[in-house]
């Protein structure tokens, strides 16, 4: 079989079999910046890219859900082998066999024994102690590498963005190496979730337990594999990290769901309402993406217009009293972005903060009607 290996000053780490064909580059020292570790990955020459054709990697995903499946399907256009899969459920496990063909494993069991090199465990965070535990013991009665044909210990990842990669701990007692590979992207279809790892940002946190420098350099060529982006997240700042993305991504969901439910109640035809508002969501995100997040902003917050804002207030009090609580908590979560624009004068940001403040209405952000 043909590999691939990514020298990283310790030694090569291959992530395919065999080493016939094998290609190896070096990369630079990590470097900390702003508390976030990156690693510096461009040579010399240009920017370093890895060869699909060269790649051979034998893999298996516990969980073939919409993110397993998708890195399932997009690992396998670039020339690894799926040698199986599990789902979660009977409804689970029809679907991953639609997306990825074949039969889905009854469980951890069958997939130790097709020996793959990575194991990818995508499965929910609460399921994520059981199924490390099941997976180790497993691991720790497999044959060793020497036998299975592997070059370097098996390695186990799990793509939750929150989790520590320490719930591994039982894989790694077995021998394997072991990271946490969080695609910072959303999968809601692996037919399209597919093709959404290139250039995308993917966080690596490989165990601190483990002192060699083997999972990093494999979830950063695993990463390049995917066309992604990679850097190295601590730790003890993966939950801060998620609760970001859920702010960059679920919240943004909740939020043009209301402002839809909000459009249709002013009048616009609800079939189209969503066709007819989106053009100003994606130019604003264009604007974020040239302008950057402070200096994008725009709205009557932004003029200091308080009147405006003050007839907002009496709609929603009227017509949405459930999101007023809403509509204050951003209101003076924005103010911060004004007071950084520096454009604006103290005076009046206070009295934007005092306006947002003032609470006539026993309406609550968390208040059951947000979900209604």
């Amino acid at each position: 079989m043909r590999g691939l290996s990514l020298d990283a000053g310790t030694g090569p780490l291959t992530l395919g079999g065999g080493s016939s064909g094998a290609r190896s580059v070096t990369h630079r020292p990590v470097v900390e910046r702003s508390r976030v570790w990156y690693l510096r990955a461009e040579l010399e020459q240009g920017r370093h890219l890895i060869a699909t054709v060269d790649t051979s990697l034998d893999f298996a995903v516990i969980g073939a859900g919409r993110l397993g499946a998708s890195m399932a399907l997009a690992l396998r256009a670039r020339g690894a082998s799926l040698l199986g899969f599990t789902a979660g459920s009977p409804a689970g496990r029809t679907r991953a066999e639609t997306w990825l063909g074949g039969r889905a494993s009854d469980g951890p069991a069958e997939l130790v024994a097709l020996a793959p090199r990575l194991f990818v465990i995508a499965v929910p965070d609460q399921n994520l102690p059981a199924v490390a535990a099941d997976l180790g013991a497993r691991l720790a009665t497999s044959p060793p590498a020497a036998v299975t044909g592997h070059i370097g210990p098996t390695v186990v990842a799990h793509t939750s963005g929150a989790t520590s990669v320490e719930v591994l701990a039982p894989c790694m007692q077995a021998g394997a190496t072991a990271l946490a590979f969080h695609p910072l992207q959303t999968f809601s279809d692996p037919s399209t979730g597919s093709g959404r790892f290139t250039e995308a940002a993917v966080a690596i946190t490989p165990a601190a337990s483990q002192a060699d420098r083997s999972g990093a350099d494999f979830g950063f060529a695993l990463a390049r594999l995917l066309g992604a982006r990679p850097f190295l997240l601590p730790d003890h700042k993966r939950s801060l990290y998620h609760a970001a993305a859920a702010f960059a991504c679920n919240y943004l969901v909740t939020l043009e769901h209301h402002a839809e439910t909000l459009f249709v109640e002013s009048g616009l035809p609800r079939e189209q309402a969503l066709s007819l508002f989106l053009p100003l969501v994606k130019t604003t995100l264009d604007n974020v993406a040239t302008l950057g997040t402070v200096h994008a902003l725009t709205g009557p917050l932004s003029r200091g217009d308080a009147d405006t804002i003050n007839r907002h207030l009496d709609a929603l009090r009227t017509d949405a009293p459930h999101l007023l609580g809403v509509y204050r908590a951003l209101g003076l979560a924005t103010l911060a972005i004004l007071r950084l624009r520096g454009e604006m004068d103290p005076p009046m940001i206070d009295e934007l903060s005092s306006l947002l403040s003032a609470s006539d209405e026993l309406s609550s952000p968390l208040s059951d009607g947000l979900g209604a």
